[in-house]
C-alpha cells in the first residue's frame, strides 16, 4: 500500500499555528502573573504609607489622651480614602491595648464580593497594617488599617480587557505573518528543488537523504541520493589529504621541539613542560626538581679536537644524562654545552643529589673520539640544584636559582654538584 504523505506547506502551517499559540499562551501567563503581582504590591504599598501617615498624624492626639481629636482625624482620611474599610487606633495601658479611636465605612467591598471576585480579592488583600505610635522612646499604642481592596477590580477589568485585545490581535497578525511565511517557503523551496535537479544534471555534487515523511522533500531527497557516490568519493579524498597534512603537522612540532644534535627536548619544549609541572605542583602541593648541567673544559675540547668531536661529546652526553634519571623525567639542551634536567616529583633536596651523584658517576667514564683513533677525553660536568617551592617561585626563578648554583659548582672546582644557596649565590653574583 503507498504510503499517504502530508502536504508541506500543511504541515508548516500547523507548526506555526500551534507554535504562536502556544508562545501567546505562555506570554498571556506571565504578562496576567506580572499585572496582578504589581497590582498587589502596589496596593500594600499604598496601605502601608496609609498606616504610616496615621500614626504620625495622630501621635499628639494619642499622647495627650484627644480621643474627638483622634476620631475627627480618622474621619477626615478614610472620606479621601476610597480604598480603606476602617481605621483603628489603639492606645497602651499598662500591659493592654484598648481602642483609642475608630472609623469605618459601613459596608466594604470586600464582604459583599462572592465567588470568583472573592477569591480575587483575597489575592489582591493587603492586609492588615499596625505601624507602632511611639513618643519619648515609650511605646504609645498603634494603628491598625483595613483595606478595602474591592475598588480594585474596575482596574483589574479594564487591565483584562486590554491583555484580552491585545491577544486576539497577536493572534490575527500571527495567522498573517504565518500565510505570508508560506508563500516565502513555497518560493524558496522551489528554487531550491530546480537547483537540485540542475545539480545532479551537472554532477558538481551530491547528498544522500533518508525517505522523509513529507512529499515534498521526499522528492528533493531522491534526487540528491542520485549524486551521492561522487561525495563519497571526495570525502574519502579530503580525509586522505588532512591525515597526511596531519602526519605532516606531527612531524613539523616535534622538530620545532626537539634539538636536532640530540635528539632531546630543546629550550622551548622545557620551558613549557617546566610550567605545567609548576602547575600541576602549586595544585597538589608537590615539589618539582631542576639540574643545570655544563659541561667543563667543553671550549678546551673543541679547540683541540674540532667541531666534530665537540658535537660527538654533547651527543654522548646526552645519552648518559638519559641513563641517569627516570622515564618519567626530562633532559633538555638549553643550547652550547648546556643542559638541564626537569625532575617532577620530587620529596626534596635528597632526591636532587641523588641524582647529580648518578650524573657525575655516568660522566666518570671516558669518551674514545672515532674522529682521533687511540685519543680518550675525560667528561666532566658542573650541576647546579634548585628546588620549588623552597628555593623560586616560578619557572624562571628555578632555573636562573639552578643556574647560579652551577657557576658556585664550577667555581669550587668543577666536576661537583651545588644547591642553590641564596646567601651564598647572591655574593658570588655580586663579585
Amino acid at each position: 500500500m503507498k504510503a499517504v504523505r502530508k502536504s508541506l506547506f500543511g504541515v508548516l502551517r500547523h507548526i506555526i499555528f500551534w507554535t504562536v499559540a502556544l508562545s501567546l499562551l505562555v506570554s498571556s501567563v506571565m504578562f496576567a502573573t506580572i499585572f496582578f503581582h504589581t497590582v498587589r504590591v502596589q496596593r500594600e504599598g499604598s496601605v502601608s504609607l496609609l498606616a504610616r501617615t496615621v500614626a504620625y498624624a495622630t501621635e499628639a492626639a494619642v499622647v495627650f489622651d484627644d480621643r474627638q481629636t483622634a476620631a475627627e482625624i480618622l474621619d477626615k482620611i478614610l472620606a479621601d480614602e476610597e480604598s480603606v474599610c476602617r481605621i483603628t487606633i489603639y492606645s497602651k495601658t499598662g500591659s493592654n491595648e484598648e481602642v483609642f479611636a475608630q472609623a469605618s465605612k459601613p459596608l466594604c467591598g470586600n464582604a459583599s464580593a462572592r465567588g470568583w471576585k472573592k477569591a480575587v480579592i483575597s489575592f489582591l488583600s493587603s492586609g492588615t497594617k499596625r505601624p507602632r505610635i511611639d513618643y519619648g522612646g515609650e511605646h504609645q499604642g498603634f494603628v491598625e488599617v483595613v483595606g478595602d481592596d474591592a475598588v480594585y477590580m474596575g482596574f483589574l477589568y479594564q487591565g483584562t480587557a486590554v491583555l484580552t485585545v491585545c491577544l486576539i490581535l497577536a493572534v490575527l497578525m500571527a495567522r498573517v505573518s504565518a500565510r505570508e511565511m508560506e508563500r516565502r517557503f513555497a518560493t524558496e523551496l522551489a528554487s531550491l528543488s530546480g537547483m537540485a535537479h540542475a545539480a545532479r544534471l551537472e554532477g558538481d555534487f551530491t547528498r544522500r537523504l533518508p525517505a522523509f515523511e513529507i512529499a515534498e522533500f521526499n522528492g528533493l531527497g531522491q534526487d540528491f541520493n542520485a549524486l551521492f557516490s561522487e561525495i563519497q568519493v571526495r570525502n574519502a579524498e579530503l580525509a586522505l589529504r588532512q591525515s597526511h597534512l596531519e602526519t605532516i603537522n606531527r612531524t613539523l612540532s616535534s622538530q620545532a621541539m626537539c634539538d636536532p644534535l640530540t635528539g632531546l627536548a630543546n629550550r622551548a619544549c622545557f620551558s613549557e613542560q617546566l610550567e605545567i609541572a609548576i602547575g600541576k605542583a602549586r595544585m597538589d602541593g608537590s615539589r618539582v626538581g631542576v639540574l643545570y648541567i655544563d659541561n667543563d673544559h667543553f671550549k678546551d675540547i673543541n679547540d683541540s679536537f674540532g667541531h666534530a668531536a665537540g658535537d660527538s661529546l654533547l651527543v654522548n652526553v646526552g645519552k648518559r644524562l638519559s641513563g641517569a634519571v627516570r622515564e618519567s623525567d626530562l633532559v633538555a639542551r638549553l643550547g652550547g654545552d648546556e643542559f638541564v634536567i626537569l625532575l617532577a616529583p620530587v620529596n626534596g633536596e635528597d632526591d636532587l643529589r641523588h641524582v647529580s651523584n648518578k650524573v657525575l658517576a655516568a660522566m666518570s667514564r671516558k669518551l674514545r673520539l672515532a674522529e682521533r683513533e687511540g685519543v680518550d677525553i675525560e667528561l666532566g660536568v658542573s650541576i647546579g640544584m634548585a628546588v620549588f617551592p623552597e628555593q623560586a617561585n616560578d619557572a624562571i626563578g628555578l632555573l636562573r636559582a639552578a643556574d647560579h648554583a652551577m657557576y658556585r659548582a664550577k667555581r669550587l672546582g668543577r666536576g661537583r654538584a651545588c644547591i642553590y644557596d641564596p646567601s651564598v649565590d647572591a655574593a658570588l653574583e655580586d663579585e
